[in-house]
């Protein structure tokens, strides 16, 4: 199948397809790259804004100079 067709097919597709396909093609994407990308029952680190005050004193700063220059 070309991919100009196939590509009219999937405009035809309803959003939850479309993001179907999405997660399939990015499945398939990573099996290709490498087969050990994610192991199963294994740990991942991932990074969260918890305990990260310096972070939200930065942010807090900014958004009240922005409300002192929006008043003042």
């Amino acid at each position: 199948m070309p991919l100009a067709e196939l590509m009219l097919q999937i405009q035809e597709l309803s959003k939850i397809d479309k993001l179907r396909l999405m997660q399939f093609l990015a499945t398939e994407l990573v099996k290709e790259e490498d087969a050990n990308f994610f192991v199963e029952n294994q740990d991942y680190p991932v990074w969260s804004p918890y305990n990260c005050s310096e972070a939200a004193n930065v942010l807090m700063d900014l958004l009240a100079t922005k409300q002192q220059e929006k008043n003042g």
